[in-house]
């Protein structure tokens, strides 16, 4: 039996019920780029559902979601530590470092693909 591997994002079409939920709104006109009604509501319940100030970038894609998460949370000089064979390095095609404004992925080994302290300092 082959090895399941993690499949692109990019690869399917939309879920039936993430469909029905975007025409349900598609009705009328509304200001773009984030100003719209529903992005506007976003922060709010996100705020309400973790009990603090929260901010929300929508994306479309997995790699969308994880180089802007990494950028919100690494300065441009800053590094990235991640395990040689993980996903963000092989697959997210340079996407964290461009978003981060530099910073840049420094990759370690490990058995299973766990980074660990020693595969850092291979």
């Amino acid at each position: 039996m082959a090895a399941l591997m993690f499949g692109s994002d990019n690869a399917v079409g939309v879920s039936p019920e993430v469909m029905a939920a975007i025409s349900a709104v598609d009705d009328g006109y509304e200001v773009a780029y984030g100003d719209d009604q529903w992005s506007l509501g976003l922060d709010a319940a996100y705020s309400d559902f973790f009990e603090r100030e929260s901010f929300v970038f929508p994306v479309t894609t997995g790699t969308g979601a994880n180089a802007l998460a990494l950028a919100a949370i690494t300065p441009p000089y800053g590094e990235i530590f991640c395990h040689q064979r993980s996903h963000i390095f092989t697959t997210e095609c340079g996407a964290p470092e461009f978003f981060s404004g530099g910073a840049r992925l420094v990759t370690g080994s490990g058995a299973d693909g766990k980074l660990t302290l020693d595969g850092l300092n291979a």
